[in-house]
């Protein structure tokens, strides 16, 4: 029983806590998955980033930030994480590592979320999983089942222990 607390115990801080990350905001620190691969291969899809506020007069080329910009006929502003390739009077100028041409537009320093300061390997696979049916149900409802299936088991022994 001992191991099986210290294996939840290790799970729970390693998956859990970054899912917790990406989920709920946490101030100057943002857990973020990537959906596409225009990082790739410095970052890819199966992978969470961790993101920092950044002082934006600090910022250089070869930096990787994260930015909010809105593309045209967009409800709101996609984030964007891309390294940055050059400077301009309005900001900076970014590309994808997979892509051969800069983007097409300066983000500006108010854009900028923050800087990439760590990335987590395959962890955003899980995120993205849990995103679908089938990992709502892997993730939530089968452990959910496993617990209330575990305590309906203590009390049916503790009953029977006791002759309650």
């Amino acid at each position: 029983m001992k191991t099986l607390n210290t294996i939840s115990t290790i799970l729970f801080i390693i998956i859990i806590m970054p899912l917790i990350g990406v989920i709920v905001p946490t101030g100057s620190v943002h857990f973020m998955t990537v959906s596409g691969v225009s990082m790739e291969p410095t970052i890819s899809a199966s992978d969470i980033i961790i993101v920092t506020h950044v002082d934006t007069s600090q910022l250089a080329v070869g930096d990787i930030i994260s930015f909010r910009h809105l593309f045209e006929n967009a409800q709101r502003p996609a984030t964007i994480t891309h390294r940055i390739v050059g400077m301009s009077d309005g900001g900076y100028r970014t590309k994808g590592d997979s892509h051969t041409q800069a983007d097409d537009y300066v983000v500006a320093p108010e854009d900028v979320v923050g800087i990439m300061k760590y990335k987590i390997p395959y962890l955003g696979m899980l995120v993205h999983f849990a995103d679908t049916a089938a990992g709502l149900v892997a993730l939530v409802l089968a452990p959910a089942l496993l617990i209330i299936g575990s305590e309906v088991h203590k009390i049916i022994k503790y009953k029977k222990r006791t002759g309650v």
